[in-house]
């Protein structure tokens, strides 16, 4: 509410303003109630339903296609991570294996004829 609301005493009952189409209200106000009370036991009618629907898919394990991946892509990306995963093991071994140089001129070969 607005400070000015407030101010003259106006209830803290938030409201929102909304057009609605008259096909629909006529469909909401068939059984005789305010359009009002119509429009809010539709609405909590549908969160109900989402509710119970997220409590069923939960039960059964299911996910909301936003969270779902294709079990091919998440084949790909383990398959991915896990040659990454050994391609870095196998140059730590390497890099362990090799003899270590200080400096940064190669070493010369005292039988080479370069000079």
């Amino acid at each position: 509410m607005s400070w000015l609301g407030r101010l003259l005493g106006r209830s803290g009952a938030a409201s929102a303003a909304v057009v609605i189409p008259d096909d629909l209200a006529a469909e909401l106000t068939a059984q005789g109630a305010p359009l009002h009370d119509a429009v809010v036991g539709a609405l909590r009618d549908q969160l109900a339903a989402r509710r119970r629907e997220a409590g069923r898919a939960a039960e059964d394990g299911r996910v909301p296609f936003w969270l779902t991946r294709d079990d091919g892509e998440r084949d790909d990306i383990e398959s991915e991570l896990r040659d990454r995963i050994a391609q870095r093991r196998a140059e730590e071994e390497a890099a362990e294996a090799a003899p270590k140089r200080r400096g940064r001129t190669p070493r010369r070969d005292p039988d080479s004829a370069e000079h």
